[in-house]
């Protein structure tokens, strides 16, 4: 513990998170930056919801640092070295709640708790255990964090939901407003995206599991989630931009209790195929080259193989 400390308290840090950073991992960084310093790079880019706390937190990122420049460099909420837009010569310190898959080997030191259900929750502990005073918009960037990386609470353990009940009285906010915060991305832009994905779906039946794919534009999660509320047990959702192809996966709690794993699938699927893959046993993702129809027929094939 104490040299994972050394490393938060040390001079001229940066601090990275995967490519298209979430709630959660800005949200990491947030604090960690608050609190001990450093610079947030956002280079690999911000997603929509991530943007609005660019505004409410007054985050000034950084973009294309030279890593020269830094002593030390803490990666937050990346599955692998591959999700961060560059991979610096040295890392200092790994914070991670994915599934690991030992990739982060090359990291001075590493806090990987897959147990968690975000990085913020770490943070959190983290913060506990060194005794350090959480402020309010710390507390508020790590309630965010949980409630989006929870689908709004709709997963988590008892302890998840004590360390969200702490979080949520020094922030003083109410679940309403958390609610307010995610449901704010629901304009008809996201909308008309999930109805254009509604349209294209298709899907199989493997015994009493439903796998259910279709490719979007954009808002990949919003319409795995979607189908997964509409009944999918295992939703695929791929899509297409500059030749790169992006596959966001969901799983229902019933065929999680069967011991399916979306974050292990990926990345084992990234051995068959030239891509990176990984995340949580119900949410993950996986990124290649290619035809997206392709490569959604290779998941759903492959799935249905594992289901069976």
């Amino acid at each position: 513990m104490k040299s994972i400390i050394d490393v938060l308290e040390g001079k001229n840090k940066l601090i990275m998170m995967h490519r298209s950073a979430d709630p959660d991992a800005l949200g990491s960084a947030y604090v960690i930056s608050r609190i001990f310093g450093g610079d947030i790079d956002i280079t690999g880019g911000i997603n929509r919801t991530a943007r609005k706390m660019l505004e409410m937190f007054d985050i000034k990122g950084v973009e294309n640092p030279d890593f020269r420049n830094y002593d030390e460099i803490i990666v937050l909420d990346a599955a692998s070295p591959h999700q961060i837009h560059a991979i610096p010569p040295e890392i200092s310190l790994v914070i991670d709640h994915h599934l690991d898959a030992g990739e982060w080997e090359i990291a001075e030191h590493r806090l990987i708790d897959e147990r968690a259900i975000s990085c913020t929750q770490i943070i959190g502990k983290l913060l506990k255990r060194l005794e350090i005073e959480v402020d309010e918009r710390s507390a508020l960037a790590v309630l965010i964090g949980m409630y989006t990386d929870s689908r709004g609470l709709s997963m988590g353990n008892p302890d998840f939901m004590r360390e969200f009940a702490d979080m949520m009285e020094i922030a003083r906010t109410n679940i309403g407003t958390l609610r307010d915060f995610l449901q704010t991305g629901n304009n008809n832009s996201v909308k008309t995206a999930i109805m254009k994905g509604l349209q294209r779906l298709k899907f199989r039946a493997q015994g009493e599991i439903i796998i259910a794919w279709t490719h979007v534009s954009m808002f990949e999660s919003a319409m795995a989630n979607a189908m997964v509320c509409a009944g999918a047990d295992i939703a695929f959702v791929g899509s297409e931009k500059n030749g790169e192809i992006r596959i966001i996966g969901r799983a229902s709690d019933r065929v999680l209790e069967k011991g399916f794993h979306l974050g292990r699938f990926f990345s084992s699927l990234g051995y068959e195929i030239d891509g990176e893959g990984g995340g949580h046993d119900g949410a993950a993702g996986f990124g290649t080259v290619g035809d997206v129809e392709n490569i959604l027929m290779i998941c759903v094939t492959r799935a249905m193989a594992e289901i069976k």
